[in-house]
């Protein structure tokens, strides 16, 4: 009988033991904490950062991808629960993402992020002479919406991100010939139709060339290939690259129907809100 009474007390301290020691991986666990999202590989990839779960040690963390227009995520991506990060070659394509800590067959999830980038449905601006409407920006303190701007108001030099000109001192009543260009805020002053133009301090900001596939990588930021003004803004409809300086965000800009007789354009915008990542397909 003492025999046995040894022997069930050794069990049950084995089983003690292993209850509070656990096996990693499993039993009770928490999500991984504070997920981010950067652009990486010349803003080509998604490189996601992430920090471990309030408690356990997950066996392994898997990155869930959900391609824009797609309803479902794909299959997740598992990596070694020793990293906190991962580089994620999104083939050209914006989406969703999350990261889950797997315990066991149990599954913890992040919140979910996006690249998707930010829209704004066609605004009515005008070239610099034209009209007060000639300055467009996003609000990056808050929605990333695009809003319309005029260039006379010191408060808006933190706000606008870029302006319409034909940098001809032209009469306020027309007309406005083209070609218009976009143009950095900083370059106002100097504008010879910008008399009116405070001096302040105005955001400093870059233009690619106009693109032909709206929906490809935008070009990476280079002296060569992104300038402070950039011509071609005509009826027809035409879209540019921008990059903000001070942010290191890309965002894409559609113009059309300008009037050279109203001084009157569309502006419709889409912004990517994850710095240095130059995908915007929309």
């Amino acid at each position: 009988m003492k025999q046995i009474f040894r022997l069930l007390t050794i069990g049950v301290t084995i089983l003690a033991f292993a209850a509070l020691s656990g096996c990693e991986g499993e039993g009770d666990g928490s999500a991984p904490q504070n997920l981010s999202l950067a652009g990486t590989n010349y803003g080509q990839n998604v490189l996601l950062t992430w920090e471990e779960p309030a408690s356990g040690m997950p066996s392994t963390y898997l990155i869930y991808f959900r391609a824009f227009g797609e309803s479902d995520f794909a299959t997740g991506i598992g990596v070694s629960a020793e990293t906190l990060e991962y580089a994620h070659d999104p083939d050209g394509l914006t989406g969703d993402y999350y990261v889950a800590a797997r315990f066991g067959s149990t599954e913890h999830s992040s919140d979910t992020l996006t690249t998707i980038p930010v829209h704004t449905g066609a605004l009515l601006g005008t070239e610099l002479n034209a009209g007060t409407e000639s300055g467009y920006g996003w609000a990056l303190t808050s929605d990333f919406s695009g809003s319309t701007y005029s260039l006379t108001s010191v408060p808006n030099a933190v706000l606008i991100d870029f302006y319409i000109t034909n940098f001809i001192n032209d009469s306020t009543a027309g007309p406005w010939p083209g070609p218009w260009c976009i143009a950095s805020p900083d370059t106002a002053t100097d504008d010879p139709g910008g008399s009116s133009i405070p001096q302040a301090a105005w955001r400093v900001n870059y233009f690619s060339d106009p693109l032909l596939d709206p929906d490809a990588i935008l070009p990476n930021f280079a002296p060569t290939t992104y300038f402070k003004c950039m011509s071609g803004i005509e009826v027809d409809t035409t879209y540019i690259g921008v990059y903000l300086g001070a942010e290191h965000n890309y965002g894409l800009v559609k113009f059309y129907g300008a009037d050279t007789t109203t001084g009157v354009l569309s502006v419709e915008s889409w912004f990517q809100t994850v710095p240095d990542l130059r995908i915007l397909t929309h």
